[in-house]
């Protein structure tokens, strides 16, 4: 959606973000970003393109610092490197490809998550480089802490895939469509899916499968996935391909809306999202169990680091833009209500009233 003669104002609300929760620097931040710079040379992730090479491993390093501060020695490296990889199929599924390509290459990489040897000799950058990293990952973790990230990136490849078909389409989502669809093309299932390697622990089934457990990851993790849509929004607005965003979505809801007033709605989806989740991690931290607290504080620096990761790393640093990610300490709407949309409404019916 380009808004070249959107006020000033609108762009302020957008990058302000309300989080009241602590953000960490992963004490090896210098070094994995100087490794993974190494890593990403050495199997020319931009395939050819030195400046793409470069911009993926300070993106992936830069995050995984922000976003994973927990995660340890070599671990945390594998993360890093993996994270540069994770930014080029992000590209690629909203390249403005064929469907058909966007998906049959997903399903690839789907497949190397399962099994990372699948294809021994495979010569474009992105799927040796994946291939590396997902083998170094399988190595480092323990069985219960691989299956989980494998799932969660498998599920994120699919909901690309969804997304780009989408796109393809020229569809126009609602509010609710929109968040369906953006909970997983967004990775917010697959970056929870980090937590027990990054955090050390292996959350048991009964804990993490609890409705509230459940909940409270999808609102932390959604709210960071409409943060990056708001950070990245001056990046991209000007692309060739037109993305899906919540800003249109809204709009398609509320056609007499101005393109402030959809920023201010989103704004506040996504800031009763955070509200819910504060509630979500107070109540599950005063009986869950010390595995579950390292869980939630995850989850927590994660969320938080993702903004601190917006106003650093060069990826969304626009030297020519007056604008400036900031953060603020009241939520744009006090409301603690539920959300009308069907997709997430569930989330409210999580506390212990309701939490089996």
């Amino acid at each position: 959606m380009t808004n070249p003669d959107a006020p000033d104002s609108a762009f302020a609300k957008l990058l302000a973000f309300y989080s009241p929760l602590i953000a960490e620097i992963h004490p090896d931040a210098e070094r994995l970003r100087a490794r993974t710079h190494a890593w990403a040379q050495q199997f020319d992730l931009g395939a050819g393109n030195t400046r793409l090479t470069t911009m993926l491993a300070q993106t992936g390093a830069d995050f995984t610092a922000h976003a994973l501060p927990h995660a340890p020695g070599e671990i945390a490296q594998a993360f890093s490197d993996y994270n540069a990889w994770a930014w080029f199929p992000s590209e690629f599924a909203s390249s403005g490809r064929p469907t058909s390509d966007v998906v049959a290459t997903l399903a690839r990489w789907e497949r190397t998550f399962r099994s990372p040897n699948s294809w021994p000799d495979a010569t474009a950058p992105a799927d040796i480089a994946i291939r590396d990293v997902c083998l170094r990952l399988r190595s480092l973790l323990t069985p219960v802490q691989w299956e989980r990230f494998a799932a969660g990136q498998c599920q994120w490849l699919y909901h690309m895939a969804w997304e780009a078909s989408l796109l393809e389409q020229g569809a126009t989502l609602s509010v609710n469509d929109f968040l369906a669809m953006r909970i997983g093309s967004g990775g917010a299932n697959a970056a929870a899916a980090l937590m027990d390697a990054a955090e050390g622990i292996e959350l048991s089934e009964q804990q993490r499968l609890r409705p509230a457990v459940r909940a409270a990851a999808e609102a932390s993790m959604l709210t960071s996935v409409l943060d990056n849509d708001r950070y990245s929004y001056l990046r991209e607005r000007d692309l060739p391909v037109k993305k899906l965003s919540l800003f249109d979505a809204i709009r398609h809801d509320h056609p007499d809306y101005t393109f402030e007033q959809a920023v201010i709605k989103a704004v506040a989806i996504r800031d009763r999202m955070m509200a819910l989740y504060l509630q979500l991690r107070e109540e599950l931290l005063a009986d869950g169990d010390d595995d579950l607290g390292r869980y939630l504080t995850g989850l927590d620096r994660m969320a938080s680091g993702n903004i601190n990761f917006a106003m650093t790393t060069g990826r969304y640093l626009l030297p020519d833009s007056p604008h400036t990610v900031t953060r603020v300490d009241k939520p744009s709407d006090p409301s603690t209500a539920p959300l009308p949309y069907p997709t997430i409404a569930w989330w409210w019916g999580t506390f212990s009233r309701g939490d089996s």
